[in-house]
């Protein structure tokens, strides 16, 4: 099913989270300590998700995000949601970085934009709860 033909039956819904993240680098996978949000391991590196002042010791690390999750439900059959959520963030200069669990997708910006994308993703028709 097309992301269009979805938003006409289901309100889309998201919420946004209250801490800090950084994304980081590491040499080694971690057991997931309370403040890991996600931990990716892929043949060359190991990226984790945390809240900052999480205590690993990351090789490289970005700061500041906040994780705008969405909440609606999304079939796997679904195609195109995360590329239209990526194109209308992408024409307003708003860089992202994607994590998808099994029925739920988040995105991670940075802390400087997240009024701008709230305010563009509001616009778009998502129903948006948290505070920023």
């Amino acid at each position: 099913m097309k992301f269009d033909e979805f938003r006409k039956k289901i309100e889309i819904k998201a919420s946004v989270s209250q801490k800090k993240y950084v994304i980081g680098k590491l040499n080694d996978c971690p057991e997931t300590p309370e403040k890991v949000f996600a931990v990716i391991k892929e043949g060359r590196e190991i990226t984790v998700v945390a809240e900052e002042n999480h205590g690993l010791e990351t090789i490289e690390e970005e700061k500041f995000f906040r994780i705008i999750s969405f909440e609606t439900k999304l079939p796997f059959e679904l195609v195109g949601f995360l590329a239209h959520i990526a194109t209308i963030l992408a024409e307003k200069d708003i860089s992202i970085f994607a994590i998808s669990a099994y029925s739920t997708d988040h995105v991670l910006v940075r802390e400087k934009d997240l009024e701008k994308t709230l305010k563009i993703l509001r616009i778009d028709g998502i129903k948006i709860s948290g505070k920023i």
